[in-house]
C-alpha cells in the first residue's frame, strides 16, 4: 500500500505552532536564523522572511533538491508523524540534530482523542483516508523517543512541541528567562541636587539592578566607566540611588529576584537540574548574591518542590493570594498574573508548564486547590463580555502527567465567570471596570462571597427576579416588562430519556442505571459489598461514577443526600460520608421514568411548578437542606397572601402618604405585587436605601 507523504504537507495562512513558539521564545529573531527540515510549501518560510528573518529549508516532496543547510535553529515541524517507516524516522530525527548549531524544535501530532474517524491501522501508526500516515503520539512519548534517539533532553514549548539545545548557555538563559518576571523599578521620593546632575546615568543603574536584582558586574552594565568615573564605584551612586528612593523598595526587588531564581531551580528537577558551572555567569553571579553558594539555593528550591506536593500547602497558599479568584475548590487567575504568585503556587503552576509546555489562546489558569491539578483555559470574551464563558480547557494531573483536553463552549448551561478583577493585578487598566461591575453584583444580592461560578440559567433568572440586567460592564435596572415570566418544567436528559443533566453530569435513579452503560457496571464491580445507594451521576467530564445514598428519595418532596462512593476513571474509589448539611435534589420525578411506582409523578412535578414560581429565591443556595428549610419551604406552605398588606395598612403602618407609597413602589425600595386591581406589600422585606 503506497503512502502519499506528500498529502501531508497543508498551506497555511500563519506560522505553524513549533515556529509561533519559536518565535515567541525569540530563539528565532533576526539575529538568529532558521532552517525548515520538511518546509512542506514553504509558508513558513515566506512568512519569516517577510518579518526580515533570515531562514531556509529542504522537503523531499516540495524542495528536494535545495541543499540541506546547518543553521543556528533547525525546525522538524510535524515530519516524524508522517514517516511510517521506523529507522527512517529515527534517521531523520538524527539528521536534523546534526544541523542544529544551537536548537532544535520538534514537533509531531499528539493523540487528544480517538482520532481514528475510520482510519486503517498501518505499522505503528495509521493510514488515513487521503493516504497519508499518522504517527500519534502523547506527550510523554514524544518526549521519550526524542531523548532516547538523540541521548539529549529536551524542553516543552507547547502540547507536542519539544526543544533540545547545543547550546548551554542558550539553554540556561532560555529556561530562566521563563521564570524571570518583569519588576517596576523603586520610584524616587525625593529630590538631591546630585542626582539630577546625573540623572541619566543614575536613572539606567535603577534599571539594570531592578533587572538582575543586585549591584550589577562592570560587565554587566554599559555606563559602568561612566559611573565609576563620577562617583568612585557603582556601589557609590547605589549609594546615592538608596537616599532618594526607599530601602524597602529595593528589598523587595532583590525577594523577588531570588524567588524567581529559587523557582527555576525547583523546576529544572523536572529534567536535570545543571551543576554550577553549566549555569551562565549571570546566574552563577546570582546564586552567590542570593544564596551564598549553590548549594544553599537547591536545598531552598528542593524544600518548595517538596512543599507544592502538600494538598494542605496549597489550598493554604491559594487561601492566602492576594491575586485570583478564590473558588471553593480552586483558584482562577489571569495568564498575565502568573508570575506574580508567590513561589509555591508559581512552582505548582510551573509543574504542569514544564510537563506540557504554553498553551496556546488559554488566558486563565485554574489552580486546583486539592487533587494536584492545573487547568489552562480559554476565554476569548474575557475582556468583552461582563460573564463570559471558557471555550477550551486542557487539563494537567500533576501525580499521574494525564492531560485531558475538553472543548466547552458547546456545554448545555456552562457557568459563567464572575468576579474577573481578582483575577487581575492591581495595576491592569481593566481591573477598576470590572471592579465596578463586581461591587455593583454584590450590593445587589446577586454576588455573595462563598460562591462557586452560578451557572447561565441562574444568572438569568436572578437577574429577572431582581429586575436588573447588564449593558456592558454596568448593571442596570432591567427595561423589560417585570411580569413574572410563565413557568416551565425542566425534561428529562434527551439522551437518555431519563436523568436530570446538572453540569457536566447526568443523575438517575438506580432502576434506570442501565441507561447509562458498561461505565455503571464496571463502576459498580468496585463498590464495598452491601453498599446502600440510591443515585447514580454519571459525570461525563471526567469519566467518575458516584453512587449516592439518598434514604427518603420517595418520602420527601425534596429529598437530601446521604453518603456516597465515587469510583474513578482509573478504577480507584473513595468514601464519603454524609454532610452536616447536605446537599438536597429538586425535581426528583426527572431521574425517574413516568413508570416509576415509588412516588407520584404528577404530584412531584406540580411540587416543581410551585416553587419555580416563588420570587426572590437565591437559585444558588436552593441546594442546601439549610437554605431550602429557612428560606423556601416556610412559603410553599403558607397562604399565598400571608404577610402581604394592602395599601392602607401600609400607609398606616409606615406613615406614608398615597404618593410617597407610589414613590417608594416605583423605585424599588419596597417589595409589592399585584392581585387584580390591588397593590399588596411586605413591609418587612423594604430596603433602608
Amino acid at each position: 500500500m503506497e503512502v502519499k507523504r506528500h498529502k501531508a504537507a497543508i498551506r497555511r495562512h500563519e506560522h505553524s505552532l513549533p515556529v509561533k513558539c519559536l518565535v515567541r521564545d525569540q530563539l528565532v529573531n533576526k539575529h538568529r536564523a532558521m532552517f525548515d527540515f520538511g518546509c512542506g510549501h514553504g509558508d513558513d518560510l515566506a512568512a519569516l522572511k517577510a518579518e526580515g528573518i533570515e531562514c531556509g529549508g529542504f522537503d523531499p516532496a516540495f524542495r528536494p533538491d535545495a541543499p540541506k543547510l546547518s543553521a543556528p535553529v533547525v525546525n522538524l515541524g510535524f515530519v516524524l508523524n508522517v514517516i511510517e517507516d521506523v529507522q527512517e524516522r529515527a534517521d531523520t530525527l538524527k539528521e536534523a540534530w546534526q544541523l542544529a548549531e544551537q536548537v532544535l524544535c520538534v514537533a509531531a501530532r499528539i493523540l487528544v482523542s480517538d482520532q481514528s474517524g475510520g482510519d486503517v491501522e498501518y505499522g505503528d501508526g495509521v493510514l488515513t483516508r487521503i493516504g497519508t500516515f499518522q504517527k500519534y503520539f502523547t506527550q510523554a512519548e514524544l518526549r521519550q523517543y526524542v531523548e532516547a534517539t538523540l541521548g539529549q533532553e529536551c524542553f516543552p514549548a507547547a502540547p507536542g512541541v519539544f526543544y533540545v539545545f547545543r547550546d548551554e548557555e542558550l539553554k540556561s538563559n532560555y529556561l530562566a528567562s521563563k521564570y524571570h518576571r518583569r519588576i517596576a523599578a523603586p520610584r524616587k521620593r525625593i529630590a538631591e541636587v546630585r542626582y539630577e546632575a546625573h540623572r541619566e546615568v543614575l536613572d539606567a543603574l535603577i534599571e539594570a539592578i531592578t533587572e538582575l536584582g543586585r549591584l550589577p558586574e562592570p560587565d554587566e552594565f554599559a555606563l559602568s566607566e561612566q559611573v565609576v568615573d563620577t562617583f568612585g564605584s557603582l556601589k557609590r551612586a547605589f549609594g546615592l540611588i538608596r537616599r532618594v528612593t526607599s530601602e524597602d523598595d529595593w528589598e523587595r526587588v532583590r525577594k523577588q529576584r531570588s524567588e524567581d531564581l529559587l523557582v527555576y531551580l525547583a523546576l529544572a528537577n523536572f529534567g536535570v537540574r545543571p551543576k554550577f558551572s553549566e549555569l551562565s555567569i549571570k546566574f552563577q553571579r546570582d546564586v552567590k548574591a542570593f544564596f551564598a553558594n549553590y548549594k544553599n539555593a537547591c536545598n531552598e528550591a528542593d524544600r518548595l518542590m517538596f512543599r507544592a506536593g502538600d494538598p494542605d500547602e496549597i489550598d493554604a497558599a491559594c487561601k492566602r493570594s492576594s491575586i485570583g479568584r478564590l473558588c471553593p475548590s480552586s483558584l482562577w487567575i489571569h495568564e498575565s498574573v502568573r508570575d506574580q504568585l508567590e513561589p509555591l503556587l508559581r512552582i505548582y503552576e510551573g509543574c504542569a508548564r514544564a510537563y506540557l509546555g504554553s498553551i496556546e489562546d488559554a488566558n486563565l489558569i485554574k489552580l486546583h486547590r486539592f487533587s494536584g491539578k492545573v487547568s489552562y483555559l480559554a476565554c476569548p470574551d474575557f475582556d468583552s463580555v461582563p460573564h463570559p464563558i471558557t471555550t477550551e480547557t486542557t487539563k494537567v494531573w500533576l501525580r499521574t502527567l494525564r492531560v485531558g483536553y475538553y472543548e466547552t463552549k458547546s456545554r448545555i448551561d456552562p457557568p459563567l465567570l464572575d468576579r474577573k478583577n481578582r483575577m487581575l493585578d492591581t495595576e491592569d487598566d481593566r481591573r477598576s471596570k470590572f471592579e465596578r461591575l463586581t461591587n455593583q453584583e454584590v450590593k445587589h444580592g446577586l454576588l455573595r462571597d462563598e460562591d462557586d461560578f452560578l451557572t447561565q440559567s441562574v444568572w438569568q433568572e436572578n437577574l429577572q427576579a431582581l429586575g436588573f440586567e447588564h449593558r456592558g460592564h454596568r448593571l442596570i435596572k432591567s427595561s423589560q416588562n417585570q411580569s413574572k415570566p410563565k413557568v416551565s418544567l425542566p425534561k428529562r436528559c434527551p439522551r437518555y430519556g431519563v436523568g436530570k443533566r446538572i453540569g457536566g453530569a447526568v443523575y438517575v435513579h438506580r432502576q434506570y442505571e442501565h441507561v447509562l452503560g458498561k461505565v455503571v457496571v464496571e463502576a459498580k464491580g468496585k463498590l464495598p459489598a452491601e453498599f446502600e445507594y440510591t443515585v447514580v451521576k454519571h459525570n461525563e467530564m471526567n469519566g467518575n461514577v458516584s453512587f449516592i445514598h439518598c434514604p427518603d428519595f420517595d418520602t420527601a418532596h425534596e429529598p437530601s443526600t446521604g453518603g456516597y462512593a465515587v469510583v474513578h476513571l482509573d478504577g480507584g474509589i473513595k468514601l464519603h460520608p454524609a454532610f452536616a448539611d447536605p446537599y438536597i435534589y429538586h425535581h426528583k420525578w426527572l431521574f425517574v421514568a413516568d413508570d416509576y411506582q415509588g412516588f407520584d409523578i404528577a404530584e412531584s412535578q406540580q411540587r416543581s411548578l410551585e416553587w419555580m414560581m416563588l420570587d426572590h429565591v437565591d437559585k444558588s443556595r436552593i441546594g442546601r437542606l439549610s437554605y431550602w428549610n429557612t428560606e423556601v419551604e416556610p412559603r410553599l406552605t403558607q397562604s399565598p397572601d400571608q404577610g402581604w398588606l394592602r395599601s392602607a395598612e401600609v400607609r398606616k403602618r409606615l406613615k406614608l402618604t398615597t404618593c410617597a407609597l407610589a414613590h417608594l413602589r416605583d423605585s424599588g425600595k419596597i417589595r409589592f405585587k399585584k392581585k387584580g386591581n390591588a397593590y399588596l406589600y411586605r413591609v418587612d422585606d423594604r430596603s433602608d436605601e
